[in-house]
């Protein structure tokens, strides 16, 4: 009896354990409408994005056609991360699952301006001027 109470418990353990991965499909999703609204901006040409469930990393290129002031690259950024997170529906289990790094690039000399990132489980973004 106590060795099938033990097995449940157990089970019930990796169950929930289980439980707590992002969709993946939720995110592909989310980037993509990121992506669409991001290219929508004046300062900015294209966008891309990368991801991967298994290191848990999220890649974003922002390009731009010259360069930018230190504000109109932190606002790109702060609304690519807003509108990537509008679509996630446990933020809390998103920002500890997934690093996110990004950099900004010229088109027109080809150099990136801007990087950063964003480590799992913190708020805080690092920037590389």
């Amino acid at each position: 009896m106590r060795y099938l109470i033990v097995l449940i418990i157990l089970f019930s353990l990796i169950t929930v354990g289980c439980n707590n991965n992002i969709d993946f499909n939720q995110l592909v999703d989310s980037l993509v409408k990121a992506e669409k609204t991001m290219n929508s901006k004046e300062l900015v040409t294209t966008t891309a994005t990368s991801s991967s469930s298994s290191d848990g990393m999220i890649n974003i290129r922002i390009m731009v056609e010259d360069r930018l002031t230190n504000e109109q690259a932190k606002e790109l950024v702060f609304d690519f991360y807003d509108e990537i997170e509008r679509g996630i529906t446990d933020l809390n289990l998103f920002r500890k699952s997934y690093q996110i790094n990004f950099d900004i690039k010229s088109e027109k000399d080809g150099d990136i301006i801007y990087k950063g990132q964003r480590n799992k489980g913190e708020e805080q973004i690092w920037w590389q001027f």
